[in-house]
């Protein structure tokens, strides 16, 4: 009777371990890789270590695949440029970049909600005669007023629609000069260096360099405006899904707090508690 009743017992154990397991398997045979990008030379956002990706987009990618379980994130720097060209031939389904709206990178791309807000700073010279029309500056407006110089920008950088966007509205006009590619240490160098008057950049992008031989030289403005960054997804009918998959992921974490958590730890200050934030953020997500 004993006996019996340890085989039935072990086999109700064994039906309800197989009624438990089974799931398991199949859902782990439906893991999809999706390969991602991130750009070396970014450290204000990403950096590459022994343990992956770290900082802010390092994090947040990290909390992406614990999240979504039907999908396994590998992600591998490259050059800004790799990253882009990769994306845009499929080599890369996501980069993991801070990337703002402009209006080619939208029509190009998927893109996903807004993943974080940025301050954007005027960074100009200490001590510079132009530095009095420029520490309280909150807008283009002294740059343009004043004729000052600004660090050629490329034309498919986000900062180079924004002020392009500017001179459309204003009088007088920002004189913008196009650019290749180049570091945020290359442009900040440049004022440093007296080359040009101004640049402008995230503050966190400073706050990075700051202590460095060039940053010591350099000065930023107050918020001159606060632009919302999006993650940018291969265009393709698998990627669909996976979009529509990290916009609700995204907007997850963004309302139980942990963007601005990631914000506060690496960004240098609280951006969503700005004014203007909750217009700002997500601002260009349905253009």
């Amino acid at each position: 009777m004993k006996f019996t009743k340890l085989l039935t017992t072990a086999s109700v154990f064994v039906l309800t371990a197989t009624t438990l397991f089974t799931p398991l398997t199949a859902h782990a045979n439906k893991v999809t890789t999706v390969k991602v990008a991130a750009p070396n030379g970014n450290p204000e956002f990403v950096v590459n270590t022994d343990h992956g990706p770290a900082g802010y987009y390092g994090d947040l990618i990290k909390r992406i695949d614990k999240d979504l379980l039907q999908y396994r994130f590998k992600t591998t720097f490259a050059s800004q440029n790799a990253v882009f060209s990769g994306l845009q031939s499929g080599k890369y389904a996501v980069a993991l970049n801070n990337s703002w709206y402009n209006e080619s990178r939208f029509k190009n791309y998927y893109h996903t909600r807004s993943t974080s807000l940025d301050d954007v700073r005027i960074i100009y010279r200490k001590n510079s005669p132009q530095a009095k029309y420029l520490k309280n500056a909150t807008s283009l407006a002294p740059i343009a007023k004043h004729k000052l110089s600004m660090v050629p920008l490329a034309t498919d950088d986000a900062l180079y629609s924004v002020v392009k966007t500017y001179n459309d509205t204003h009088n007088p006009k920002v004189d913008l000069k196009p650019f290749g590619d180049q570091s945020t240490a290359d442009a900040l160098g440049q004022v440093a260096s007296g080359k040009y008057d101004v640049t402008m950049y995230p503050y966190a992008a400073f706050r990075e360099v700051q202590n460095t031989k060039d940053g010591k030289k350099l000065a930023v403005s107050k918020s001159i405006f606060l632009k919302s960054a999006y993650l940018l997804v291969h265009k393709n009918q698998q990627n669909k899904q996976l979009t529509k998959d990290l916009n609700k992921e995204i907007d997850h974490l963004y309302k139980d707090g942990y963007l601005e958590q990631l914000t506060k730890k690496y960004i240098h200050e609280n951006t969503f508690a700005f004014p203007g934030a909750d217009k700002a953020y997500n601002a260009e997500f349905n253009k």
